[in-house]
């Protein structure tokens, strides 16, 4: 089971609070965390944009369960008042294995979990239905993917060690370079990337990258936009400028501060 105590918690002005649990120590390897989010009375969410982060997460919200795949760009969250939301997030490149779809049939998609599932999302969904708290909601989801594992396939160990590498400080990395260093052809891992992980290396690569100026943007002891850039890896500041409207049509100065989610 989850420790009790949240990963990270954050509340917004109106309300809206994210938590997130971590998972037992057997499943970290497949599992980022479990969380939940709460919208306030006035709908607003606890960000205002969900930012890409190589991830896809299984979640519950208004009793129905949904696959939330891996993002290219950032997606708003929809701002409906007291929506209660609980799930769990894959690690890049992990879903696949356990749900038995290429990630790149979700790639930017919502989609029903039952498409996906099948007599899974309805026997799961019913349990969560009777869930009496967001916590009770998290730790179902963790006991029912524990059940799962031992008839999913393996992970790609070949994406694992790729996302190793793409997630080095200052990795910049050409898609010949890395499938040579790998031992493959760039056709190899470019068509491991996109089912393990929905879209290619290249792109994974800039997403880490702008994760770890989000992550130190989040500090605070966060010194100015050029210093964070060069930190996270970034050629020059216009570099981490262009990026962060490719991402997430947000500013760089817009980003300081933005919570920071386990991936």
């Amino acid at each position: 089971m989850c420790p009790a105590a949240a990963l990270a918690e954050q509340e917004s002005p109106l309300g809206a609070s994210y938590t997130e649990w971590s998972v037992a120590p057997a499943l970290r390897e497949r599992l980022a965390c479990t969380w939940a989010a709460q919208l306030g009375a006035q709908g607003q969410g606890h960000v205002q944009r969900i930012i890409p982060d190589g991830c896809i997460d299984l979640l519950f919200s208004d009793g129905e369960l949904i696959i939330a795949g891996p993002d290219t760009e950032s997606v708003e969250l929809e701002t409906v008042p007291n929506r209660s939301i609980v799930g769990l997030r894959f690690r890049t490149g992990q879903a696949p294995a356990v749900f038995g779809v290429p990630a790149s049939e979700l790639l930017n998609q919502r989609v029903s979990a039952r498409e996906v599932l099948g007599s899974r999302s309805t026997a799961l969904s019913d349990r969560l239905a009777s869930a009496t708290t967001p916590r009770a909601a998290a730790a179902l989801l963790e006991q029912t993917i524990t059940s799962w594992l031992p008839q999913a396939a393996p992970s790609d160990a070949l994406v694992k060690r790729a996302i190793v590498v793409l997630a080095a400080p200052r990795a910049d990395w050409s898609v010949a370079t890395l499938a040579a260093r790998l031992g493959v052809s760039e056709r190899h891992l470019r068509r491991r990337f996109l089912h393990a992980v929905g879209y290619g290396p290249k792109l994974l690569e800039r997403i880490v990258r702008l994760r770890r100026f989000i992550h130190a943007a989040w500090s605070p002891g966060a010194t100015g936009l050029a210093a964070l850039a060069a930190q996270a890896g970034y050629a020059d500041q216009p570099h981490l400028t262009r990026e962060c409207r490719d991402l997430t049509a947000l500013t760089p100065a817009q980003l300081l501060g933005y919570p920071v989610t386990a991936a």
